[in-house]
């Protein structure tokens, strides 16, 4: 809900379309003790959430007719330490 309520806010407001970029899941490989990991579990690479997070993206993005516009990302710092975790991630 929170990821299509807020790109739904933008693109539908008079600065949507200078919009290029969205970082849609962030420091997953990191995070202790979120919220989310109490509700989906704490594997960090095969992540169900941020599946779903990226997958309501891309479908936001499909509905504006954006999906080749505009790109989604996963970010995270010091991923030289866990670039394999981070290549499962993205491929899950």
């Amino acid at each position: 809900m929170y990821v299509k309520t807020v790109m739904n806010h933008v693109y539908t407001n008079q600065y949507g379309s200078v919009v290029y970029a969205w970082d849609v899941a962030n420091e997953i490989l990191h995070a202790q003790n979120s919220g989310w990991e109490a509700v989906y579990g704490n594997n960090k690479v095969n992540a169900s959430y941020v599946k779903k997070a990226f997958n309501y993206a891309y479908q936001t993005l499909e509905y504006f007719k954006l999906q080749d516009s505009v790109k989604l990302f996963y970010n995270d710092y010091n991923t030289y330490m866990e670039v394999n975790d981070v290549i499962k991630l993205v491929n899950y």
